[in-house]
């Protein structure tokens, strides 16, 4: 009987864990992305954009948001480090990719790098944002 109220109580009261990606080329603007959004539907503040250097490994932020909890996974874009991205995949739920929308002449490497993401198994049926990042809007 305890079982069952137990079994109750955690199916009501439990919330959810959702896992997500945030994967592109380095220098696209993904650890930015990460303490915006750490600002934004947390009570942390996140690091001002001047005190963000460049990920070697990964960086974790963590948020509630319609009582789900998010599980961002910021992981680093530099050649060496674009292999262990594929450990994470099995756990992932969902993969935001940025792309440094100022800089076209790395385009291609960040197609490359997404098509790669996107062929992996682990990923299929995963939902997919790319985000153009550092975009310039010119007022007229």
């Amino acid at each position: 009987m305890f079982s069952l109220f137990y079994g109750l109580w955690k199916h009501m009261f439990s919330k959810l864990e959702l896992h997500v990606l945030i994967l592109g080329i380095d220098k696209a603007g993904k650890t930015t992305l990460l303490e915006k959004m750490k600002t934004m539907y947390s009570n942390v503040e996140g690091l001002p954009p001047d005190r963000i250097v460049p990920t070697v490994g990964l960086n974790i932020g963590r948020t509630e948001v319609a009582n789900r909890k998010l599980v961002f996974w910021d992981l680093g874009g530099q050649p060496g480090l674009r292999s262990i991205w594929e450990k994470y995949y099995e756990e992932a739920h969902a993969v935001i990719f940025v792309v440094d929308a100022a800089c076209p002449s790395r385009f291609e490497d960040a197609k490359s790098a997404l098509e790669k993401v996107l062929r992996h198994e682990d990923l299929q049926g995963a939902p997919l944002l790319i985000l153009a990042n550092k975009q310039i809007f010119l007022r007229q």
